[in-house]
Order: C-alpha cells, then sequence, then structure tokens
C-alpha cells in the first residue's frame, strides 16, 4: 500500500493524514475508511443502530452478499452493538473504484432499508462529525464531542449526589444483610452475601446517587463492613429468641435487646469474633474482582479525553 492515499479516496471524502484516516459522507451516510497497512487492507466503518432497524437480519444477509459480490472485502462484521466493519483488500490501481463503488452500495442499503447513523458514544440518531477520541477515529454527535470537548463525558451531565448515594448504598447493603440473616439462620456464613452486600449497594449507590465514583465506592465498601456487624447482630437476636423465646415468652424485639448483655459471655464474644473474620474474608475473596473491575471503569471514566474535531 505505497500510493499516495490522497489519490485513492472516494469522491467527497477527506484525509486527516495525522490521524491515518479518511471521512466522509456518501448518500448522507458518514463513513470513516482506515487504512490498515499491516494487512494491506481498508477498514470501512460505518456508525448505525441497526438494532432499531427492524430490518437487521435482512442488512446482514446484506453484507454477506456484497462480500460475495466484491472479491476484494476480506471481512464483513457487526459488533452486535452500532459498529459495521468491511475490510476491503488493496489493489492499489483499482482501489478508488473498489471503494467507491462498495461505499456507493452500502450507503444505498442504508437508505433502502431506513438505516441511519448514529452516535459512536450515545448511540443516538443525530447528525455527526468526525473527530479523533485519544486518537482513534469517531463519529460523535454534538453533544458528545461537547461533552467530551468540556471533560464531562460518562457523567451523563449530572453531579454526584454524595447523600442521596449514602442511602442508596444503605438500602443495597440491606438487601445482602438480609441474605447474611437467611443463610445465617441455616448455620452458614456464605462469600455470597458479602459480595451482595457490596454489589448492591455499589448499585444503589449510582441510582441514587447518579453517578458513581471513586469515593463512592469507598463509601460503599465502608457500608457494606458496617453492614455486616448489623447483620451478624441481628442473627445472634434471631438464634437467642429461637432457643429462648418459648422459654421466657420473649419477643423478637426482647431477643435483639438482649444481644448486648450475651456478648458479655467470652464464649459468646469468641463465637461472634470467628464469625466475623471468616465472614469478612469470605466477603473479601468473593468482591474483590468484582470491586477491582468497577474502580477500574470509573478510574477509567473519569480520566480527561483528548477529542481533535477533523
Amino acid at each position: 500500500m505505497d500510493i499516495q492515499i490522497e489519490n485513492l479516496m472516494p469522491e467527497g471524502f477527506v484525509y486527516e493524514k495525522t490521524y491515518d484516516v479518511m471521512h466522509g459522507a456518501v448518500n448522507g451516510i458518514a463513513l470513516l475508511i482506515i487504512p490498515v497497512k499491516a494487512l494491506n487492507q481498508f477498514r470501512i466503518q460505518l456508525h448505525a443502530d441497526i438494532e432499531k432497524s427492524g430490518v437487521k437480519d435482512n442488512f446482514l444477509a446484506f453484507l454477506q452478499e456484497l462480500k460475495q459480490r466484491h472479491s476484494t472485502i476480506q471481512y464483513t462484521g457487526y459488533n452486535g452493538n452500532d459498529t459495521i466493519t468491511l475490510n476491503v483488500e488493496s489493489t492499489e490501481r483499482d482501489d478508488k473504484d473498489n471503494l467507491t463503488l462498495i461505499v456507493s452500495e452500502l450507503t444505498s442499503k442504508c437508505l433502502e432499508c431506513g438505516i441511519r447513523n448514529c452516535c459512536s458514544q450515545c448511540r443516538n440518531v443525530l447528525p455527526l462529525r468526525a473527530a479523533a477520541l485519544d486518537g482513534t477515529p469517531v463519529l460523535l454527535c454534538e453533544n458528545c464531542f461537547t461533552q467530551e470537548i468540556n471533560g464531562t463525558s460518562g457523567q451523563n451531565g449530572q453531579k454526584e449526589n454524595i447523600f442521596l448515594g449514602l442511602l442508596g448504598a444503605v438500602l443495597g447493603t440491606l438487601l445482602g444483610a438480609v441474605l447474611w440473616v437467611v443463610i445465617g439462620m441455616f448455620g452458614f456464613i456464605a462469600g455470597i452475601a458479602g459480595f451482595a452486600m457490596v454489589f448492591c449497594g455499589i448499585k444503589g449507590y449510582d441510582m441514587l446517587g447518579r453517578r458513581l465514583s471513586r469515593k463512592g465506592i469507598v463509601i460503599c465498601i465502608v457500608t457494606a463492613c458496617l453492614m455486616i456487624m448489623a447483620a451478624e447482630y441481628a442473627s445472634l437476636g434471631i438464634v437467642i429468641y429461637q432457643e429462648l423465646g418459648d422459654m421466657y415468652y420473649l419477643s423478637l424485639v426482647d431477643s435483639l435487646a438482649l444481644v448486648p448483655a450475651f456478648l458479655e459471655e467470652p464464649e459468646v464474644i469468641q463465637g461472634v469474633a470467628k464469625d466475623f473474620v471468616i465472614g469478612y474474608a469470605l466477603a473479601i475473596w468473593a468482591s474483590f474482582s468484582s470491586v477491582r473491575h468497577i474502580w477500574r471503569q470509573v478510574e477509567q471514566s473519569q480520566k480527561p479525553h483528548t477529542v481533535v474535531p477533523f
């Protein structure tokens, strides 16, 4: 692929030499054409939400027919989300004619099926503009482009509400606490209950707090640790109720009120301490991988992006 890229672009396309990408529109459909020199191919990228078009199977079948008609097409694919990709082999001499014909047929099919471009970030069907996001060519709507420029992408334009987030974390971890108590009634300690506390706490924080930050994850973990203590306290109260309730006519509330007195007994303290050690160890073991993954996702989403318009 030694030929000058500028000499093989389809009509209406512009070549951005810095990012080695051609961008333009055919039949009103915006496309990216990226030279893949290592494979001696061109990658044509179409961002469109074919899931909502109602003609997904028809369009995917068309891509296979297109590949059969053009021997230069080495690959056609759909990522199941919003990107259709065609890899076209470079023949140098006929590249311009091949690319022009293929993008013309591709976009004509889009018009026939009522398929329109969608933003590669938010997937909304809006007018797009080509840009380089962290050095990667993309097609963005004006809203996502502005968010990237202003450093607010991934935040949905909303500010984190720590108070409501904390409330969501408490409600979420409470679900896990119920699971902890139920499992404890059968004489078991399960790491899945600790995982449920952390996971539900994070989900609750994200839902009510409107945005999840690293600070929010820490709050959720601390809340889960405290909720494990509360769940263990409740479990001990239920044991007292089951063992002594009928004998001393104790209600569940009375049994819970007796927990501090029972905790003065060395044997009870030892048993509770053992449950805590095992419970926290299992909770950490079950939750560590998931929390680390969420932490990295949040960390990545909060990193400032570099966006350069074409």
